[in-house]
């Protein structure tokens, strides 16, 4: 599949406790590795074109700026009203989560059921919670839709993809993420003219639609994109979100998950034949994307080849897709016992 991370080193990076963070903000690694790991990290980075350019301009059409600028403000009350809904507290998201659940859970179950496999497995008890997850993630992001019409299943279906991934933690949400970038096809970033079926970045989850679709109606090939990108969101948000909401164990559950896959790593690099599409081989950022795609839509196989690596993401997620009932601990899940 094309590449979905543009990957730029920059030489003024900021050393943090859990992270590298590059100047442009962008960069995100686990801590240095030891000096036998041939310098295996997870990073996820993208910088945006910068497309602006440095003008002198006469006092008046400053003047003028400032004008609309104040008319974008006031036309913006409606959107800020909106983005109010983000910052609420958890319980009265919920309770709005739940009123929508009342008027048009019927048909959210619809869609999900038909569309997404994982949720269709799912006891109607865990199908109710995943769809009370969903409305409200859903409810908590803009969705910026390019090049196509935006339609409500659109949201749900793009929102259950990450509570498919988070289902098994407390933090589900992705609160680095206000904003979802939907593009109708693959696109072609100007700053590498590569082609991107999607990525993440700073400012925001960007996916193609045509593909995302193409990922859940094929759910054996270990290929889907929704999965992919929010796998990389939740290793993104886990080290610039917000910190004190976050399972805290969750960074030294992907430190084990490094340790064990840096093996597996290192034979595709090699080129050696396996389970994991190739693309795995590409950086341990992607072999984390890719190694999430298969533990959901082809799990069963994976557990018996790659025990380890496999026990490994079900720490992470708190979740075994091949096990009945999916959630392994129903605490660290916040649900009751």
């Amino acid at each position: 599949m094309p590449g979905d991370t543009s990957i730029i080193i920059f030489p003024d990076s900021v050393l943090h406790d859990n992270y590298y963070l590059t100047g442009t903000g962008d960069t995100i690694w686990l801590p240095p590795p030891p000096p036998d790991s041939a310098g295996l990290v997870f990073y996820s980075e993208y910088t945006e074109p910068d497309n602006g350019k440095s003008t002198g301009l006469p006092e008046f059409v400053i003047v003028i700026g400032m004008a609309i600028l104040l008319i974008s403000l006031a036309l913006r009350k409606k959107e800020n009203e909106e983005e109010e809904y983000a910052v609420r507290s958890p319980k009265m998201r919920k309770a709005l989560a739940m009123e929508k659940a009342v008027e048009n859970g019927k048909i959210y179950d619809e869609w999900l059921s038909r569309y997404n496999p994982y949720y269709k497995s799912l006891s109607p008890e865990l199908r109710e919670r995943f769809l009370l997850r969903t409305i409200e993630f859903a409810q908590a992001k803009e969705f910026r839709f390019h090049a196509m019409v935006e339609e409500d299943y659109m949201l749900i279906l793009l929102s259950g993809a990450a509570i498919q991934l988070t289902f098994g933690l407390r933090n589900y949400m992705l609160d680095y993420f206000p904003v979802i970038h939907v593009i109708r096809q693959e696109y072609t970033l100007d700053i590498d003219k590569e082609t991107y079926y999607g990525h993440v970045s700073k400012n925001g989850i960007y996916i193609s639609w045509t593909h995302f679709m193409d990922g859940y109606r094929d759910y054996s090939d270990s290929i889907n994109v929704g999965l992919h990108e929010m796998a990389h969101a939740v290793s993104y948000d886990v080290f610039l979100g917000a910190q004190d909401r976050h399972d805290h164990g969750f960074i030294e559950r992907l430190q084990d998950f490094r340790e064990e896959g840096t093996p597996v790593f290192r034979a595709l690099r090699r080129g050696a034949s396996h389970l994991l599409d190739d693309y795995a081989a590409t950086n341990f950022d992607e072999f984390w994307a890719v190694c999430i795609e298969t533990f959901f839509e082809n799990p069963v196989e994976f557990r018996d080849t790659m025990p380890g690596l496999y026990q490994c993401i079900c720490d992470i997620l708190n979740q075994d897709p091949a096990r009945p009932g999916i959630i392994i601990d129903k605490e660290m899940a916040g649900m009751s016992a």
